[in-house]
């Protein structure tokens, strides 16, 4: 059959219409926000809402987390909730220095009592609040000899580290021991250097003034160019370290921030020091003390040291994530509201949680800085208690407080060259294992989203799952 021509170029029309249709196939749907992830056996929760509660986006939003240093945002937000003046010096919460009778004849103890100030300093460039001046006031009221020196912590309970806390973290700056008096946040300086050539034992030093633990020294100069594999090794309860393992023979000193045993004998060696430079004569002995003595005499106080706001701590607790910080803040709150308890100060937060209308379930925390391998928090409930804090009077102070993506603290190098970057008020978390974000961010359409993310189970081998946590907010952000 012989087709019009106007037909035959309709029929060719429809023809290559239905080859088009059927030759370029539609794009399969975007997965959603952490469907997909990278790292294999990690378990991820989120939530996404707006500031009047409207959910964005949510994943396992009612399981609970390990939020590791997450749990600052319940304790720095308790500071805001329970504490006045934070920007202003509280003298009676600074270290200070008495001097105690003997018996007849005898010269007298002296006594270095801590207040629970995280920012004592014992170093020849520190200016204020410094362990020096407090050896100055000693020389200045006419001290020339002493018996016995006595680091004293008794104001805050004698528990140095916290609920759940690995012991074999112990050993860093990180995980340093809780204590009223506290001198450069408790912590050493340790320089190690390889030898002089392969097979020798590589080297040590302490920065000045750290020589407070001894140290048992099995770290071999390795061949140039191989991997190193230093390790530090303390006992808790020993004062001894012990260094293993190789170190390449052209590698650098380094310095590692090693954590002391006990914060108040490490503070009344270190003002022993101080005072033997001066001239005082030290008769007896170096002595910690942890417990209220019984039927003491009365001291006399020499002089006390003005630390510096609370608002200072708050923000090292916040932008750097420093945990003793968040120790002592806690124990601060919970010794004004007397409700200081053995363990620490967390019924703090419990009350804290409860008051944002969180349950246990919600959130269940048992120290201030998160190194508690015990804490659980679910990402709906710190939703709702960043939602709690911004409806709060303090709630945009403590928000301005947090490190910003791109710019400042634990997020100066995350969310840079994204739509995030200057827009994202967030507080990390990192332990072994595990990851979390939480805070606020502002959307593509301006209005400020609240968040938590956490990732948890991450196999100890497994690359970081940071970049991935960051690009799905950022998706987020930019889909809002």
């Amino acid at each position: 059959m012989i087709l019009p021509r106007f037909l035959k170029a309709a029929l060719g029309a429809a023809l290559f219409g239905l080859s088009a249709c059927t030759t370029t196939p539609a794009e399969p749907p975007r997965p959603a926000p952490f469907a997909e992830t990278e790292v294999a056996g990690v378990r991820w929760g989120a939530i996404v809402m707006t500031l009047d509660g409207r959910e964005v986006f949510s994943l396992n939003a009612d399981e609970r987390f390990i939020p590791a240093s997450n749990t600052k945002v319940f304790t720095s937000a308790a500071a805001f909730h329970y504490l006045s003046g934070l920007d202003v010096p509280d003298p009676e919460a600074g270290t200070s220095l008495w001097l105690a009778p003997r018996g007849q004849g005898e010269a007298p103890d002296l006594v270095l009592m801590g207040a629970g100030d995280p920012g004592l300093m014992d170093s020849a460039a520190c200016v204020n609040n410094c362990l020096h001046q407090l050896a100055d006031a000693a020389v200045a009221a006419g001290i020339t000899r002493v018996h016995d020196v006595i680091g004293d912590d008794t104001l805050l309970p004698a528990a140095p580290w916290g609920q759940g806390w690995s012991w074999n973290n112990f050993v860093w700056y990180y995980t340093a021991p809780v204590s009223a008096l506290t001198v450069n946040e408790n912590t050493l300086g340790l320089i190690v250097s390889p030898g002089a050539a392969p097979g020798d034992p590589a080297t040590y030093r302490w920065a000045p003034g750290d020589d407070l633990l001894l140290v048992d020294n099995d770290l071999i100069t390795a061949p140039a160019g191989s991997e190193p594999s230093l390790r530090l090794q303390r006992v808790p309860g020993l004062e001894i370290l012990r260094l293993a393992g190789y170190i390449p023979a052209d590698a650098a000193p380094r310095t590692y921030a090693v954590a002391v045993r006990d914060p108040a004998e490490s503070a009344a060696l270190r003002l022993i020091v101080l005072l033997s430079e001066r001239g005082v004569t030290v008769e007896g002995l170096m002595r910690a003390r942890h417990e209220p003595a019984a039927d003491a005499p009365p001291p006399t106080l020499i002089a006390r040291l003005t630390p510096a706001p609370v608002a200072d701590s708050i923000r090292r607790i916040l932008v750097n994530s420093q945990n003793l910080h968040a120790e002592l803040l806690l124990r601060r709150i919970a010794l004004a509201r007397g409700e200081l308890s053995p363990e620490g100060g967390p019924e703090i937060l419990t009350a804290l949680v409860a008051e944002a209308g969180l349950t246990p379930v919600e959130a269940e925390l048992f120290d201030g800085s998160g190194l508690s391998t015990y804490n659980r928090v679910t990402p709906r409930g710190m939703a709702a208690f960043l939602r709690w804090a911004a409806a709060q009077s303090w709630g945009n102070d403590w928000r301005a407080m947090m490190p910003v993506g791109g710019e400042s603290g634990t997020l100066a190098r995350r969310f840079k060259g994204t739509s995030l970057e200057g827009k994202i008020f967030a507080k990390t978390g990192s332990l072994h294992g595990v990851n979390a974000l939480s805070g606020y961010m502002t959307a593509r359409s301006g209005q400020t989203l609240i968040f938590a993310v956490y990732a948890n189970d991450r196999p100890a081998e497994a690359p970081s799952i940071i970049g991935e946590m960051d690009a799905n907010l950022v998706r987020i952000a930019e889909e809002n």
